[in-house]
């Protein structure tokens, strides 16, 4: 198995404890979003930054930059509450839309 595929098998949410419900709207999930995408979607996985959701919400979120910054502010806040914001920079860079630093 691929260290992608196990991140996979293991995605958690530092968000919820129900992985099985929509993080929006509460209906069954069908898909589970990385928060920060493209180059940062494994390291989403690694420290929880996934929500859980429905097609519609996820579908919803690909196209609504806003609701995109606000989780990745919320992932942001959370993760320096339990890291740092060193740790975040180190391991995240810079994240486009998000001015947080």
């Amino acid at each position: 198995m691929s260290k992608v595929s196990t991140l996979e098998k293991n995605r958690f949410s530092v968000f919820t404890n129900d992985m099985n419900k929509c993080i929006i709207c509460n209906q069954p999930r069908q898909d589970i979003n990385e928060i920060f995408m493209g180059r940062n979607r494994q390291n989403s996985m690694r420290y929880g930054l996934c929500i859980p959701m429905c097609r519609k919400c996820h579908e919803k979120y690909h196209k609504d930059r806003n609701m995109q910054l606000y989780f990745m502010e919320k992932a942001y806040n959370v993760f320096i509450e339990l890291y740092s914001i060193k740790e975040f920079k180190n391991t995240f860079g810079y994240i486009k839309g998000l001015d947080l630093f």
